[in-house]
């Protein structure tokens, strides 16, 4: 995939997509331009199929610090309902959905339908926590801070974080992170579960690529819907559940991966997938 951007920086190195937020001089805060690359290019790459698993990171000393305050308050050059001049013109897309493309990069995360992994050092904080715990698994190293900075700045949560924050800390934890918006240190994080991994300081990268690599010599198409199947689960019930298993284990199971991984149990060897 050769493409340019602006505010990313992004290449493929052994079947992972590397995607870097480059606002390094912001601490990558997430700008509407920068918003919409992200989203666009995860959406484009559910379709890569050289691409098997993601791995999201920041530049510089901070993973991302949030959602662009600029845009937030109303006064940039692209308004936001509810604090922008009500006589402005807004886009009737983003009347539907105020949070435009802040809120589309959540909905990719998922979206994209392969694993994506999150290394984190600095601050993951706002729409930078609801980004990092709508991954599959976090990567922290001891310099990480993460929080639910929303009501520190007078605002609400969003970017899906009321979704995904009581499913990983509980439900308790989630109301005490939104309600006091408390900053927490890499310890911290490993034993509320907002960090799955803690590596030393600056190691982040290297043991969330090295995982990220694991998964993608995996069987690629068996993994992304055995991922897809977990996401339903926490809207089904488990009727619907064992109805999409059966269905999604017969399309599974017609793939070339599925014929190598049963030989290659059978012959006592290890497989060697093609993720086909």
């Amino acid at each position: 995939m050769a493409e340019e951007f602006s505010y990313l920086q992004f290449r493929v190195e052994d079947k992972v997509g590397i995607i870097t937020l480059n606002r390094p001089d912001k601490l990558n805060a997430i700008s509407w331009e920068l918003a919409e690359e992200l989203s666009g290019l995860l959406h484009r790459l559910r379709f890569h199929d050289e691409v098997c698993t993601i791995l999201l990171n920041g530049a510089g000393r901070s993973f991302c610090s949030g959602a662009d305050v600029n845009f937030i308050c109303g006064e940039s050059e692209r308004p936001i309902p509810g604090t922008s001049d009500p006589s402005r013109p807004i886009p009737r897309s983003q009347r539907k959905t105020p949070g435009g493309p802040f809120f589309e990069v959540t909905r990719q995360l998922v979206a994209v339908d392969k694993p994506v992994i999150v290394a984190i050092q600095g601050h993951a904080v706002g729409a930078g926590l609801a980004y990092s715990i709508a991954c599959d698994r976090r990567f922290g190293d001891t310099t990480t801070k993460m929080a639910a900075i929303f009501t520190n700045i007078g605002v609400a949560p969003d970017c899906g974080l009321s979704y995904f924050l009581p499913r990983i800390v509980g439900f308790s934890n989630a109301l005490m992170m939104v309600e006091t918006a408390k900053v927490f240190k890499a310890e911290e994080c490993k034993a509320l579960g907002l960090l799955d991994e803690l590596v030393p300081e600056g190691q982040a990268f290297a043991a969330a690529f090295e995982y990220a690599k694991l998964l993608a010599q995996r069987a690629s198409v068996a993994v992304d819907m055995a991922r897809r199947m977990i996401h339903m689960s926490q809207v089904s019930t488990l009727e619907e559940i064992l109805d999409y298993e059966g269905h999604a284990g017969v399309a599974v199971a017609s793939t070339l991966d599925a014929k190598e991984g049963t030989l290659s149990f059978l012959e006592k060897r290890k497989p060697v997938y093609r993720g086909m």
